[in-house]
């Protein structure tokens, strides 16, 4: 066995950091060492070390009652908070992104924040338009890309804008830091796409921070009126997803109240 990094015992000890983790169920929610080592079938002084490790990175921690005991740690519930989050959006959009396409004639993305930036996760493909445009899912999307602008502008943690534009030259980073600004300030981001055509991107909410992003590919044949369609589909998702607060708060002024007008005028 090799102790390299990516060798063998790394793998190993992956794995059993999996295989302890997943001991803690919605039935289980707390463990002792003994308990753990019981049902896994590891050595207690080894489950100890594992999960004393995973206290100091944040992914358990120990009750205060007796602290023997672990349950899972604040890492942990934000990362299951993120998954969770995650699951609701691709459960919520379909039916809002199969209006857009139908409204608009266009390719619809939903793209959400994987490790290294936006990663498309569903596409619908109704649209009416004489050329029509086919997305990969699962690929991923540059942070230039219209959708990582989004993110780059709306996300809580900053720390991967901070990052991402401390690795561009001086002129780079002056002209994203310019077009990141500009997301703010229209609420949505664009970009040019193959033949002429283009993407335009709006942001999702949850009731913590930035769920999603959703665009339209292809040529628009009345821009004014894809954006406000655009507008209205995350608008709707993001109600959807309980983060209306944060629209008002973050996107420009009008733009929660034109939506909803919108849709009060269709239902009339």
């Amino acid at each position: 066995m090799t102790n390299a990094s990516g060798g063998t015992g790394d793998i190993q000890a992956v794995q059993r950091v999996g295989q302890l983790l997943a001991l803690f169920t919605i039935d289980r929610p707390r463990l002792s060492v003994a308990e753990a080592a019981a049902i896994v079938g590891m050595n207690r002084s080894t489950v100890s070390r594992y999960f004393g490790s995973l206290v100091l990175v944040g992914f358990l921690e120990r009750t205060v009652e007796d602290p023997t005991v672990y349950v899972p740690g604040p890492l942990l519930v934000q990362l299951g908070a993120v998954a969770q989050g995650q699951r609701r959006v691709l459960d919520l959009a379909p039916p809002h992104m199969r209006r857009l396409s139908r409204e608009t004639g266009l390719t619809v993305v939903l793209s959400l924040w994987g490790a290294a930036g936006p990663v498309v996760s569903l596409v619908t493909e109704i649209g009416t338009s004489p050329i029509l445009v086919t997305v990969r899912v699962g690929a991923l999307l540059d942070l230039d890309s219209a959708q990582g602008k989004l993110f780059l502008r709306f996300a809580k943690d900053q720390e991967p804008t901070a990052r991402y534009l401390a690795g561009l030259d001086p002129v780079q980073r002056r002209r994203m830091e310019t077009e990141v600004a500009g997301v703010g300030a229209a609420g949505l981001a664009r970009a040019p796409a193959p033949m002429h055509m283009s993407i335009l991107a709006g942001p999702v909410f949850d009731d913590h921070d930035i769920a999603a992003t959703i665009a339209v590919v292809g040529m628009p044949a009345d821009e004014p009126k894809t954006v406000a369609a655009l507008h209205r589909a995350a608008y709707r998702i993001t109600t959807d997803m309980g983060g209306a607060g944060h629209w008002r708060a973050l996107m420009p002024v009008g733009t929660a109240d034109a939506a909803r007008d919108s849709e009060e005028s269709e239902a009339s």
